[in-house]
Formats: structure tokens, C-alpha cells, sequence
């Protein structure tokens, strides 16, 4: 029963029974006409889960009352008949709908011609105010439900891929900041520790890893005000977040010559990738010499760019002494690594083999 009416069609349909009850009492009916109308007034229950049985039912029980008593001439039977027209063209799907409004019509037509009192000339008249109106008041109903409801999820849709954008966006910064920050206190702190070994014994020395210091933190200032002003402007993944690229590794292996990286630079090829993925290289190569930076002694890094007529790879290779960095990372440098190359669709391999632990991604151009 849960399944086939709701609480408002029970109570619906029992109040109905009872004006129906009284109604027949009322006119002096007898019981066959007392039990088609409380049969009748019954199937009201079922109107908006189970539509078609309602104005199936109601259509046997107007023709049976009609054709072993007499038509019904009581208001409840008639607004049976209008509730039952709007409920299956509001409520069932449209073949069943057109089904169930035939026999609504058959009722009615049936009603009309076996009452003495009525003439030819009023069926027409009848049934549109029965059956004809109601049926295209639920019509229009089921329509403005179906366009509510596709609404409602269209509004849902876009309010999950307004979230998912905000996350999106969240990784994007999350990314940026790691890049830019990471590596950046890498390079402050070889220095440091580099300038603070040799203040006593080597002062241009020191002085050089003061500058190196310097030029590292005025380079992390300067894309993190890049960054801040993405914050206050719209801007798309092809616009703010790509001013670095590959054209600016000289800068960035420069830096980390400077704190005693050795870096072997190839370039194979003409870059011609797109500003997204051009970034997205830079910052391969950027977490690449991080990562040697911060956890070998000695490295040697072989950096390959081999730029192809569909693609691009970007291949960085270091060799050193393994250690535990006393200045060590966040984690997040390679998972947020993965999650750009894929947003280019590219790929991105992690290999560590006899000693040499290599960072390899290609690119689509």
C-alpha cells in the first residue's frame, strides 16, 4: 500500500467515501448504487502512484452503475470523473495517459447516452467539462513537473560542477604553491647551509651564496605575486597560470648550478607546445632538480629535452649520494606532478634504478 498511494490520496479517498455514502443514502440509491460509488470514490487512493488502474476502475464502475441502475446523477461520481481525468494525464506516461483518458471518455459517453434526461447535443458539452479540461489541465500539469524537474537537475549539475571546478582550481594553486615554494627553499637552503660552511674560511664565497640566496627569494616573490594577482582577476589554465615555461631554464639551471648542482643540459628540437603544457614542462623539470637537490650529495643531473613531431619528452636524470634532507619535502610534489601532466594528457614515469633515479614525461604538442 505504500507503494501504491500516498497518506494525502488515503485521506482523500476516504472523505470522499464518505460524501459518496451519504450522498447515495441522501437520494434514496440503493446498495448496488452505494457500492459502485464507494468502489468508485476508492480508487481515488491509487490516482498519482498507480493513475491507469484509477481511471480503468472508475471507468467500470461509471458503465456498471450506468448499465444495472441507472446513470449517476451525483455530484461525487462526476467529480470522480474529473479527478480521475486529471490524475491520469498528470501522472502517467503519456501512452498510458491516452489510455486512460479513452476509457474516462467511454465512461462518460456510456453515462450520457443511457441517461433518459440527457440528449446528443450535451455529450459534447459533458465530456469536455468531465474529461476534455481536467485531462488538459494534467496534461499542462505533468509538463511544468517535467520541466521543474529537469531544472532542478540542471541546477544540481551545475552546482556539482561548480564544486568540482572549486576543487579543481584549489589543486591548480595547491600545485603552483608547491612548485614555487619548494623549490625555491631548496635553493635557499643549500645556500645557506653552504654559505654558513665557508663564512670563516671562504667570504667571497659566502657572499655568493648570499646572492644566490637573494636572487632565489626575489625569483619565489615574483611568481608568488603573479600568483596573487590570478586571485583577483578571472584567468583560465591557458592564461595566468603559464608565464614560465621551458623558455626560462636557463634561469632556473643557473640557480641551481649556483648551489652546486652539476646539470648537463640537451635539447633536441624546436619547442612548440601549447602554453599549458609548455608550463607544465617547466615545472617537470623544476621538481626534477628539486629532488636532486634536496635528497643527493654530489649529483650529477642529465637533463634531455627531445622536442618530436607529436610530442615532446623531458627526461631528467641525477646520480648521487642518497640522504635524508634535513630540510625534506611535503610528499605532494610527484602526486601534484601527476595530476598536471594528466591535465595536459600527458604522462609521467618515476624510475629508480642502480642508483640514478629519473623523472620522465611526454607531452602532446
Amino acid at each position: 500500500m505504500r507503494r501504491a498511494t500516498t497518506g494525502l490520496d488515503l485521506a482523500l479517498a476516504g472523505l470522499m467515501t464518505v460524501a459518496a455514502c451519504a450522498e447515495v443514502v441522501i437520494s434514496g440509491g440503493g446498495g448496488t448504487a452505494l457500492g459502485f460509488g464507494v468502489a468508485a470514490t476508492l480508487l481515488i487512493a491509487f490516482r498519482r502512484r498507480i493513475p491507469l488502474v484509477t481511471a480503468c476502475g472508475v471507468t467500470v464502475c461509471l458503465i456498471a452503475e450506468s448499465v444495472f441502475v441507472e446513470p449517476p446523477d451525483r455530484a461525487v461520481p462526476m467529480f470522480v470523473l474529473i479527478l480521475a481525468s486529471f490524475s491520469v494525464a498528470a501522472h502517467a506516461n503519456r501512452r498510458d495517459a491516452a489510455f486512460g483518458l479513452s476509457f474516462l471518455s467511454l465512461a462518460m459517453i456510456t453515462t450520457g447516452a443511457l441517461d433518459a434526461g440527457d440528449d446528443v447535443a450535451s455529450l459534447l458539452p459533458g465530456w469536455a467539462l468531465f474529461v476534455g479540461i481536467p485531462g488538459g489541465v494534467g496534461v499542462a500539469f505533468r509538463k511544468r513537473t517535467g520541466d521543474v524537474a529537469v531544472m532542478e537537475a540542471r541546477a544540481a549539475a551545475a552546482e556539482v560542477a561548480a564544486l568540482e571546478a572549486v576543487e579543481a582550481e584549489r589543486r591548480r594553486l595547491a600545485r603552483e604553491l608547491h612548485d614555487v615554494v619548494s623549490h625555491a627553499v631548496t635553493l635557499i637552503s643549500v645556500q645557506a647551509e653552504a654559505g654558513q660552511a665557508v663564512i670563516d674560511s671562504d667570504v667571497e664565497g659566502a657572499r655568493r651564496a648570499l646572492a644566490a640566496i637573494g636572487a632565489a627569494s626575489q625569483d619565489a616573490v615574483a611568481e608568488l605575486h603573479a600568483m596573487l594577482a590570478l586571485l583577483h582577476e578571472p584567468s583560465d589554465e591557458s592564461t595566468g597560470s603559464t608565464s614560465t615555461g621551458l623558455a626560462d631554464l636557463p634561469s632556473l639551471v643557473a640557480g641551481v648550478r649556483a648551489a652546486g648542482l652539476r646539470v648537463e643540459l640537451v635539447t633536441r628540437g624546436v619547442s612548440a607546445l601549447p602554453p599549458a603544457a609548455d608550463h607544465c614542462a617547466f615545472r617537470v623539470v623544476q621538481e626534477g632538480l628539486t629532488n636532486a637537490l634536496r635528497h643527493e650529495r654530489n649529483a650529477q643531473v642529465r637533463l634531455v629535452i627531445d622536442h618530436a613531431d607529436a610530442d615532446s619528452a623531458i627526461r631528467v636524470e641525477s646520480r648521487g649520494t642518497r640522504h635524508q634532507s634535513s630540510y625534506g619535502g611535503s610528499g605532494r610534489g610527484i602526486a601534484g606532478l601527476r595530476e598536471r601532466v594528466a591535465a595536459v594528457g600527458g604522462s609521467l614515469e618515476v624510475l629508480d634504478h642502480d642508483g640514478t633515479y629519473c623523472l620522465q614525461a611526454v607531452l602532446p604538442r
